[in-house]
């Protein structure tokens, strides 16, 4: 039976939340890393993790053993995947090596959250050979799966795929009416406003502190800012905080401006430019692009 968009995107969505909510283990263990986050992503792609006939793990080769090996229909190794724990990398030219040496097209490097897809064979430095690259965290569901059509078994050409045309899925808007968080300019866009983070999920801003307590929240919920993490300093400041778990700074004294988010507290004391730096920096220090949040302006 076909598997629909929909489906395969609703199954993104979950390794993803999987992902956030199993960090620390996967940090610590690469065993828990292909178990748990790179094999269902292969399978989701249509390779049979089980079956010999389409995917090797410690595929023996003259030069080393790569972890994964995906085969085609003759039996010959079509891209040899490279497995990490999570946040780690590889060891790019060593996996290069391997593919020039034994033919092989195509090399994935992946920690089950960042993959990236290289062409072995295009005579160019080594960034110039990237053919694609995702991230489950941090893109949309479609946008993965638009991405990673490159990899999919039965696929010839590992380039990235058309665009669904048919998706219900909530994805990031880029028309006219949505800037990316980085390039708005507080003195020409003011709230109200929303804002529109790379899970799909939405905000709405009605002042301009609202910008920075909407991201703080959506860091905390989705598990990119833990308690681990707090306090967390203001940019750039050495005596000042911009979230902790209590609304006290650095030197004892009282937040100026706080806002209770959850079970923290945000010091909200800024000028709208710094509210959108502020905004910038605490999504850059929990591992998340500002360039792929987007804020849409109501007309």
């Amino acid at each position: 039976m076909p598997v629909s968009i929909d489906d395969l995107a609703r199954r993104i969505s979950e390794l993803a939340e999987r992902a956030r909510k199993y960090a620390d283990v996967f940090r610590r263990s690469e065993a828990a890393t292909r178990a748990s986050l790179i094999e269902p992503f292969l399978r989701l792609l249509g390779w049979d993790t089980e079956d010999p006939a389409q995917v090797r793990p410690e595929f023996p080769t003259q030069s080393g053993r790569p972890d994964y090996a995906l085969l085609g229909d003759d039996g010959r190794p079509l891209m040899f995947v490279g497995a990490k724990p999570y946040g780690r990398q590889e060891d790019l030219m060593q996996y290069i090596m391997y593919c020039v040496n034994e033919g092989v097209g195509y090399f994935v490097a992946t920690d089950g959250v960042l993959w990236e897809v290289y062409n072995t064979h295009v005579p160019r430095p080594l960034q110039e050979k990237l053919v694609t690259r995702w991230d489950i965290l941090n893109d949309p569901p479609v946008e993965v799966l638009r991405k990673s059509f490159a990899i999919a078994r039965g696929v010839k050409e590992r380039t990235e795929a058309p665009r669904p045309v048919t998706v219900t899925t909530p994805v990031v808007p880029r028309s006219s009416a949505g800037l990316r968080l980085d390039e708005i300019n507080p003195k020409k866009v003011r709230p109200p406003f929303s804002v529109i983070f790379p899970d799909g999920q939405r905000y709405d801003v009605k002042a301009w502190r609202g910008l920075l307590v909407s991201v703080i929240e959506w860091l905390i919920k989705t598990g990119r800012l833990t308690e681990k993490q707090l306090p967390l300093r203001a940019e750039r400041a050495t005596k000042r905080y911009l979230v902790n778990t209590k609304p006290v700074h650095i030197t004892g004294s009282s937040f100026t401006a706080p806002e209770k988010v959850l079970n923290v507290y945000v010091e909200t004391h800024f000028s709208s430019p710094d509210i959108k730096r502020m905004s910038c920096y605490a999504l850059s220090e929990c591992g998340v692009d500002p360039n792929q949040v987007f804020v849409e302006v109501r007309t």
